[in-house]
């Protein structure tokens, strides 16, 4: 019994269990490690701060966030400013969207030497 549930957990790639409280963020790629979102409060046209949290057994070694409009096809008029705090926490600053509508909240990480992608979509009035 206890080798069957073993192989289960190993054949099935059981995620990682992982602390993460937020939102899970969407990925094309199967089996890509899980992301959550944690935001407080996202105000119009003031800078604000997230938290990423990846679950995963594995270091991630680099992450990029950017967020868009595809509405209007343009994107923050600032940089964010990424900071790995250790164990898959990622705090995320100088985020800005100075307008209304439809955001796409682009996070992309470095997982087995290759990226993988994640969006998270925030309607914002």
């Amino acid at each position: 019994m206890i080798r069957w549930l073993v192989w289960f957990l190993v054949s099935s790639g059981a995620a990682v269990a992982c602390e993460a409280t937020g939102q899970r963020m969407g990925s094309e790629i199967q089996n890509a490690p899980a992301v959550h979102l944690t935001v407080n409060e996202i105000p119009l046209a003031q800078p604000f701060s997230i938290l990423l949290t990846v679950c995963s057994e594995i270091a991630v070694s680099d992450m990029r966030v950017d967020a868009i409009m595809p509405a209007h096809q343009h994107g923050m008029n600032y940089l964010p400013v990424v900071t790995a705090k250790g164990d898959g926490v990622f705090r995320v600053d100088d985020m800005l969207f100075h307008m209304p509508g439809m955001w796409e909240l682009q996070v992309d990480v470095e997982y087995k030497g290759q990226s993988v992608s994640y969006t998270f979509d925030i309607a914002l009035k």
